[in-house]
């Protein structure tokens, strides 16, 4: 597999660290973490280094990641979405309005995050 270049916007450090690591154990160790969404569509406007995957919150606010859908939609920057954990008990599906929005959603993986499906969401890039 060639170097992906990894942006994980997860507000809980505990989180970004085991996905951080996850990562790593894949072999993909060009990964940058965004604390909020002002963060990740700042690194996604750099441009510099591609963002192959950019993994998110299942529960992130809704408004934050309209917000960020709307952003990739009009950048087209982002190759694929990682969705990870769960939603809200409101039922709210991040993935799917991200798929209704056009964008590419690799995968959903709920906590614990399972290593191969990992590794199978990354394959489908």
């Amino acid at each position: 597999m060639h170097q992906l270049n990894v942006l994980i916007h997860q507000a809980r450090p505990y989180y970004q660290m085991l996905l951080h690591q996850a990562f790593n154990a894949q072999g993909l160790y060009n990964v940058r973490v965004a604390d909020d969404v002002s963060a990740a569509t700042a690194h996604l406007a750099q441009g510099q280094q591609p963002v192959d995957v950019l993994v998110l919150d299942q529960g992130m606010p809704r408004r934050h990641a309209r917000r960020l859908f709307k952003y990739l939609v009009q950048a087209s920057c982002a190759g694929g979405l990682l969705f990870v954990g769960y939603g809200d008990a409101g039922g709210i599906d991040l993935a799917l309005e991200a798929r209704e929005q056009g964008l590419n959603v690799l995968a959903e993986l709920p906590w614990p995050m399972s290593m191969v499906g990992l590794e199978q969401a990354l394959g489908r890039l």
